[in-house]
């Protein structure tokens, strides 16, 4: 059974592997990070860390579908125990349509101020926008102070709403709301695309800033990528990494050492 959401072969698959990875590396990626991977399903994004020889540092990533989450846990964890995967059975009406966790129950199995990059890849694309607020909310929760998030989305705005409603990949013919709208009417979450100042103002309200936004080929943006991408960052100064932090002490430890040899010798 092929549990990839677009069927992709596996060369594709490893291809899509690298290309997320080297985006998150635009968008702020440090090889010591701790990585949040929401939405991971089978685990593209981990398998391309995993190949990338400068990641250092720890993931974790979650899904509301079980059989995706359960695979990668049982096929990728044995490979390298700093990669977990975890299941949220929050109800989704496309992917998890039977979940326990509803709504206002929501949140994600991870501590706070744990992370400093989280990536949502095809997240917010299949989402209402009541749920995009209250994972903004959760990654400000679980973000460190200068936190990085790339979230791809389909945004629209006045240059682009005629062309968004018409001529891209996902003619959003719909309309749900007015910051809303949508590809197929009998399947409202194959695709839908929120206007780009109401998404600003949900960042805004989560305590989260937008630093760039770059708009995806699928509308006639130039893209690199065929989604929009939405660079975001938790406000506040970063802290230092632990394991460079140890090293300075270190290093400060051996200088006091060899000041104290000098000393008593001087003596």
């Amino acid at each position: 059974m092929n549990l990839r959401l677009m069927q992709d072969s596996d060369p594709t698959f490893v291809d899509g592997s690298r290309n997320q990875v080297q985006r998150l590396y635009r968008a702020g990626l440090v090889p010591k990070h701790a990585v949040l991977d929401v939405g991971c399903s089978v685990g593209r994004t981990a398998i391309g860390l995993m190949a990338d020889s400068q990641f250092q540092g720890t993931y974790v990533g979650f899904d509301v579908m079980p059989k995706q989450v359960g695979w990668a846990r049982e096929t990728l964890t044995p490979l390298d125990t700093r990669f977990t995967f975890r299941h949220l059975d929050m109800r989704n009406d496309r992917y998890n349509p039977n979940g326990s966790v509803e709504r206002a129950d929501l949140k994600f199995p991870v501590q706070d101020g744990r992370f400093g990059m989280a990536c949502l890849f095809s997240v917010f694309t299949p989402f209402y926008k009541e749920d995009i607020a209250l994972y903004l909310s959760e990654l400000e929760r679980t973000l460190r102070p200068g936190g990085r998030i790339l979230a791809t989305w389909f945004l629209f705005n006045d240059e682009n709403r005629d062309v968004v409603q018409s001529q891209s990949a996902y003619p959003m013919k719909y309309q749900l709301d007015d910051v809303t709208l949508y590809n197929e009417e009998a399947d409202r979450l194959r695709a839908i695309a929120f206007d780009e100042t109401f998404v600003r103002e949900m960042v805004r309200q989560a305590g989260l800033e937008v630093v760039k936004v770059a708009f995806g080929t699928w509308a006639g943006g130039p893209g690199p990528d065929f989604q929009d991408e939405v660079y975001l960052r938790k406000p506040g100064r970063s802290a230092p990494q632990l394991p460079a932090l140890g090293r300075a002490r270190r290093k400060a430890g051996r200088i006091l050492i060899r000041a104290g040899h000098r000393l008593a010798s001087d003596n």
